[in-house]
């Protein structure tokens, strides 16, 4: 009896893991997300894990907005544009009730672009160190695709889109005139890219960098990636590249 359990668990594992690399071999047949080099700006080595020596590389990216203190929640957010994207935006941002409305509002799992080293980048009102920028969110990949053409320019994914009431503003937390409703990306799922051999060798001897953010933001990138956005939209490793600036390997 116990044996055959062992059995059974092994065969489980072992289908588990089948099914873990045929999701990740359909999801690179093709790459309707886009195909673009990023550097360590984009992508943050994380610490190796001492229970694995598996490499992940962190997204790092902003969001396009012509507000210059709209706290992650960018204009383009905006009623008309949930109601788009199929959020209940019937109770009026007046009404007593409206912040608990939209707080109790479950997020949407929907398709981000991210535009890589545009023109929001170059417009951002505040320093930062990526390029990656979201800017734009929808239901159809590709709807997207046609309106954002230049896929080495402009990224499908997948992300969270949660509404709230924005009632204040800026560093201060000063109150709005009027409460309005806006939204933001809470996330891009995923969030770290898993980065498999042979390409995590030539990471070896590479170290995270500073945890502060002066010290980060003023290091040279030590390495290019170019990635994928497959058929699931989901993101995978072509290639890597040291850049100059890494140290040699000893």
């Amino acid at each position: 009896m116990k044996r055959s359990l062992v059995l059974a668990a092994a065969v489980v594992v072992l289908v588990a893991n089948a099914w873990v690399v045929v999701s990740a071999l359909r999801n690179r047949g093709d790459a309707p997300g886009g195909t673009v080099e990023l550097t360590e700006r984009e992508l943050q080595l994380q610490p190796v894990s001492k229970d694995s020596s598996a490499v992940f590389l962190a997204l790092r990216w902003g969001v396009a907005s012509n507000e210059p203190e709209d706290d992650g929640a960018p204009g383009w957010l905006n009623t008309a544009k949930l109601q788009e994207l199929g959020f209940n935006c019937r109770v009026p941002v007046e009404s007593p009730h409206a912040a608990e409305h939209y707080d109790a509002t479950p997020p949407k799992l929907l398709r981000v672009v991210l535009e890589f080293d545009g023109e929001a980048a170059r417009q951002a009102e505040r320093r930062q160190r990526s390029r990656l920028w979201a800017v734009d969110v929808g239901h159809d990949p590709l709807q997207l695709r046609a309106k954002y053409p230049d896929a080495t320019r402009h990224v499908i994914c997948q992300g969270v889109v949660k509404p709230f009431l924005k009632q204040r503003t800026g560093r201060d937390q000063r109150p709005l005139p009027q409460p309005r409703l806006s939204a933001r990306i809470q996330a891009l799922l995923p969030d770290e890219i898993f980065l498999p051999p042979p390409h995590s060798k030539l990471l070896q001897g590479l170290h995270p960098l500073p945890e502060s953010p002066k010290e980060r933001d003023n290091a040279e990138p030590r390495y290019a990636v170019t990635v994928s956005w497959g058929t699931r939209y989901e993101p995978w490793v072509r290639s890597l590249r040291l850049l100059p600036n890494a140290p040699e390997s000893k």
